[in-house]
């Protein structure tokens, strides 16, 4: 099977955030989860809203934006760049709008989330696997799509472990009670575990343990906060526990991953980031070396 997945993760902004690329060499996806953002599409910027879903084909320009929208800067979504042959015949097998509205289907976002996690393996990984999952997902994209089109109602316990996943995304950096998620679905609490973890393979608090995660390891990258200050920010409790859980998911501890990013031997930390981020080498050499930064500032003003 020619498909290729060159990154996948889930992305949480509390802070302004902007993103260019003019034209990416891959397929694009990404998903508005929660919050909203603003996207360029057919030459026109648009507000993306939970649901929303962009799907940018190679040579096609793509530009983001996460600001203050409704008095406040909240954006979480799950994206992904991929490419090959079987990527090229499913695009090619129906009409694909740039921008459609979908329904937020848990399985859907359990497949997205299991993507995430097997490109970030560090030990273990399974390129098999990842690229089943990826045609998974996007055959449930497909399905969706239909559903949402014929207006058929999505099944009640996905749409309260949607509410669930929501209130997580949005809370997940603060300190976070297995009994507000449920109070939020309008669960009880054994009643939300269960059918939160039957649905999405995840605990409730597993599920934002990955949220803050995934947030740590953008800010070690790309801040340079103190680690102490990082894992409060988080919402980890102590540097400790921080220290503990972050090697035992990503295989390196906090501060490997620090100075490993800011080695200057940019082809050997391209191979070391590919397990770190979940980003192939080509996929990171396009994202560091793209030169678009005046572009994205252009379009922006």
């Amino acid at each position: 099977m020619d498909l290729r997945l060159h990154a996948c993760a889930y992305s949480f902004h509390t802070l302004p955030f902007k993103t260019s690329f003019t034209p990416p060499p891959y397929y694009l996806f990404r998903l508005q989860v929660t919050g909203s953002s603003k996207a360029l599409v057919h030459g026109k910027i648009v507000r993306l809203d939970a649901g929303d879903l962009l799907i940018i084909r190679p040579g096609e320009p793509y530009h983001l934006s996460v600001e203050e929208i409704d008095g406040r800067i909240s954006s979480g979504d799950y994206y992904l760049l991929c490419e090959g042959a079987w990527m090229d015949a499913w695009f090619a097998a129906r009409h694909r709008p740039t921008l459609q509205r979908i329904h937020l289907d848990a399985g859907m976002l359990s497949l997205w989330q299991q993507l995430s996690v097997e490109q970030h393996r560090v030990v273990g990984a399974q390129p098999e696997l990842i690229r089943h999952l990826l045609c998974a997902l996007c055959l449930s994209l497909d399905r969706l799509s239909v559903e949402e089109s014929s207006l058929e109602a999505p099944k009640r316990s996905n749409e309260m472990v949607m509410r669930m996943q929501l209130y997580i995304s949005e809370n997940a950096l603060s300190p976070l009670r297995v009994e507000d998620v449920a109070a939020f679905a309008g669960l009880s609490v054994s009643r939300a575990v269960h059918l939160f973890k039957d649905l999405t393979g995840y605990t409730i608090i597993g599920y934002a343990q990955e949220i803050r995660l995934s947030n740590a390891l953008e800010r070690i990258r790309y801040t340079d906060f103190s680690l102490e200050s990082i894992a409060s920010s988080c919402g980890f409790g102590t540097y400790s526990y921080f220290h503990k859980v972050f090697k035992a998911r990503f295989g390196f501890t906090p501060r490997e991953i620090r100075s490993r990013h800011a080695e200057p031997d940019h082809d050997a930390a391209s191979l070391r980031l590919k397990d770190l981020s979940g980003m192939s080498p080509d996929a990171l050499r396009f994202l560091t070396l793209r030169g678009d930064r005046e572009t994205t500032d252009e379009w922006m003003e």
